[in-house]
């Protein structure tokens, strides 16, 4: 029988030890913690497999798993088929790092879909600290629309100090009344973070104009070479806020890496355009595996 365990933050070294090569940010310590709550992630483990799950209480068809790390070879597919039998999971979210692995091991068990509003999009950080080339034309512009109206400074966050941007977080949850679900909170999980921050190996920093917070980020360094972007929150009424708060927080908390992971666009058309927009390096594949019925 499977034991449901909750995640705490004595797992992370753990976790991220586990996860070796898979750069997605889905997969992320900091993104599972984060929304263990509000998304009912859950963790178990099967014959050594590190299998992180969704169980949603009001809707188990929405329940999904993540690939099971850790396995073994020929453990894989018991790990899988033991998440069916006994939690009712039939899909999966599967970075393309470890397909080959799951169809070595798992010949012809799934049904597998590549998941497009899933992709990472990865950038190289000068990029985007510096937006050179006719290719960035625009997002200069853009850019300066912000840096000649407004007197502003860059503001370095931390969990002690964040509490001066709940105003402005107020406003602008107020405002998107749209972005939270029945399983994600988003003013919950930012909240998370900044309890954590120092745990969870984060770095954050704001933008003030005339005494108020109007954008803020939050990010973690996933390599060496590569920041993470988890959460960014710009106030539309200044004009260029977003680009404004992109460029600073890159080039004040993230100069020395060389690229830059701001997840994906979640299949929603004006965010695409606009992470599509910054030119991306590389994107991040990910794919949704059902498991058919006859294994």
């Amino acid at each position: 029988m499977i034991e449901l365990k909750e995640f705490t933050l004595d797992l992370k070294e753990r976790y991220e030890q586990l996860l070796r090569d898979i750069p997605t940010s889905f997969y992320r310590f900091s993104n599972i913690y984060m929304a263990k709550d509000c998304s009912h992630l859950h963790y178990a483990e099967i014959d050594g497999a590190f299998c992180v799950v969704a169980l949603p209480p009001t809707s188990p068809e929405d329940a999904y798993g993540f690939f099971p790390l850790g396995a073994e070879e020929a453990k894989l597919r018991r790990a899988f088929l033991t998440l069916r039998e006994e939690l009712g999971i039939e899909r999966f979210y599967v970075p393309s790092e470890v397909l080959p692995q799951v169809e070595a091991e798992c010949p012809e068990m799934f049904e597998m879909e590549a998941s497009r509003g899933d992709f990472d999009y990865v950038y190289r950080t000068q990029d985007l600290i510096e937006l050179p080339g006719k290719k960035y034309h625009s997002k200069r512009n853009h850019l300066s629309k912000f840096t000649s109206t407004y007197d502003y400074e860059y503001v370095s966050l931390n969990g002690e100090n964040f509490s001066q941007c709940q105003p402005m977080m107020d406003a602008w949850f107020a405002e998107h009344t749209d972005v939270n679900t029945p399983f994600f909170d988003e003013e919950q999980v930012i909240h998370t973070l900044m309890d954590n921050f120092d745990a969870l190996g984060l770095r954050a920093g704001a933008l003030r104009v005339n005494g108020e917070i109007c954008a803020f980020s939050i990010g973690e360094l996933t390599a060496p070479d590569t920041a993470h972007i988890i959460i960014e929150k710009a106030d539309v009424r200044y004009n260029g806020a977003y680009a404004a708060i992109n460029q600073e927080f890159l080039k004040n908390a993230w100069a020395d890496t060389r690229l830059v992971n701001r997840e994906e666009d979640m299949g929603h058309e004006g965010l695409r355009k606009a992470k599509e927009s910054y030119q991306p390096t590389l994107l991040l594949e990910k794919c949704t595996a059902d498991l058919q019925g006859g294994f």
